[in-house]
C-alpha cells in the first residue's frame, strides 16, 4: 500500500514546499505589488534598491533557513527515535536546546552587546549545546551497557533540567531588556537570518541525509531491538554513537540559527510514518521534506498574522502540534 502511493506523496510534497517557498518570498510584512516583486526576482534593470535588498537580502535567506532547519529538525527526530525506540524522543532530549539556552541567555546579560556581536549569539549558543550533549554522553557512560538507551534518556532529562534551572535564575536576576532579549531568541524567529547562516546547515544536512540513507538497512534493524540488531550484523554501540552525534551537530545548527523551535523533530516523523510506513529509505526524505514545509508554512503566518509585528515560532508551532499529536495518541491506543 504505501509503496504505490509514495511516488505521489513524493511529488505532492515536494510541490508544496517549493509554492510555500514562492509564497515566503512574495508575502511578508511589506506590501509590494506583483509586478515589482517579479522585477526584483528576475533581476530587471529597473527594480528598487530598497525592495531588491527586502526580497534578497531579508526575506529569500529566510525562507531557505526555515526549510533547512525544519529539514534538518525532523531528519534529527526520525534518526533519535530509532537510536532511542521511543516515539516520545526529539533532538532536544539529549539537553542540546537546553545548553544551547543557557549559553545564549548568559551571552546576552552578562557579555558586551560588543563582545556578543563579534563571536556571534549563533556560535555561542552551539558551543552551549555542544557542552550540554558532551555532558549527557559522559554521565551516560556505562562500560557493561554502552549506548543504553534508558541511560542516554535518563541523563538528557538531567542535563536539561540542569541547564533549565541556571536559564531561569539568570533570567529572574537580569534587568528588564535583556530578559526581552533572550526570551524573544528563546521561543524561536527566523528574523535577521542572513546568507552567511545557510551554508553550513546545507552541508551538515546534506552529508547526514546522505549518510542515513547509506544505512538505512541498518536503521531498520535498530527498530527490531538491540540484540535482533546485533545478530543481523549491525554494530548497535558505535550506530547509537553515530546517530546521537549528527542529532547533536544538527540540533546545534539549528538553535544556533532560529533559537529553540520545538515540535517539528517530534512530530513530523510521526506524519511521515503515517504516509509512508518505517522503512528509513522512504521515511528520511519524506520526513524532510515535510519538515521544511511546515516550518516555512508557520514562519510566514508568524510575518503575517499580526503584521506588522511578528509572532514567535513557539507560539504556532505548538497550537499546530496538538491535533496531530492527539491523533497519534489515539493511533498509537488503537494499535496497543
Amino acid at each position: 500500500m504505501f509503496a504505490a502511493r509514495y511516488p505521489l506523496i513524493m511529488i505532492g510534497a515536494s510541490i508544496a514546499l517549493v509554492a510555500m517557498l514562492v509564497a515566503g518570498v512574495f508575502w511578508g510584512t511589506a506590501p509590494i505589488p506583483w509586478q515589482e516583486k517579479l522585477a526584483v526576482l528576475l533581476r530587471a534593470p529597473d527594480a528598487k534598491a530598497s525592495l531588491t535588498a527586502i526580497i534578497w537580502q531579508w526575506r529569500m535567506p529566510r525562507v531557505l533557513a526555515c526549510a533547512l532547519v525544519g529539514a534538518a529538525l525532523a531528519l534529527s527526530g526520525t534518526l533519535i527515535q530509532t537510536a532511542l525506540r521511543n516515539p516520545l524522543a526529539d533532538p532536544y532530549l539529549l539537553g542540546l536546546s537546553s545548553g544551547a539556552s543557557a549559553a545564549a541567555v548568559a551571552a546576552i546579560i552578562w557579555l558586551p552587546a560588543g563582545l556578543v556581536a563579534a563571536f556571534g549569539l549563533p556560535l555561542i549558543a552551539f558551543l552551549g549545546a555542544a557542552t550540554a550533549f558532551g555532558i549527557t554522553l559522559l554521565m551516560s557512560y556505562n562500560r557493561e551497557r554502552p549506548m543504553d538507551r534508558l541511560l542516554v534518556i535518563l541523563a538528557g532529562v538531567a542535563v536539561s533540567l540542569l541547564f533549565q534551572s541556571f536559564t531561569a535564575f539568570l533570567l529572574h536576576i537580569s534587568d528588564p531588556n535583556a530578559t526581552k532579549t533572550a526570551l524573544n531568541w528563546l521561543m524561536g524567529s527566523a528574523a535577521g537570518t542572513n546568507w552567511g547562516e545557510l551554508p553550513i546547515i546545507t552541508i551538515a544536512t546534506a552529508l547526514v541525509a546522505l549518510l542515513a540513507l547509506s544505512q538505512h538497512k541498518q536503521l531498520d534493524a535498530l527498530l527490531m531491538g538491540d540484540a535482533r540488531a546485533t545478530s543481523l550484523g549491525v554494530a548497535t554501540s558505535p550506530m547509537k554513537l553515530t546517530i546521537f552525534v549528527v542529532t547533536a551537530l544538527l540540533t546545534g545548527l539549528s538553535v544556533a540559527i532560529m533559537g529553540i523551535v520545538g515540535f517539528v523533530g517530534l512530530i513530523v516523523p510521526h506524519l511521515a510514518r503515517q504516509l509512508c510506513g518505517s522503512a528509513h529509505q522512504k521515511l528520511i526524505p519524506l520526513a524532510m521534506l515535510l519538515g521544511a514545509f511546515i516550518l516555512t508554512f508557520t514562519d510566514l503566518l508568524c510575518r503575517t498574522l499580526l503584521a506588522p509585528s511578528e509572532l514567535p515560532l513557539a507560539v504556532l508551532l505548538a497550537l499546530f502540534a496538538t491535533p496531530p499529536f492527539i491523533f497519534i495518541l489515539r493511533q498509537t491506543r488503537h494499535v496497543a
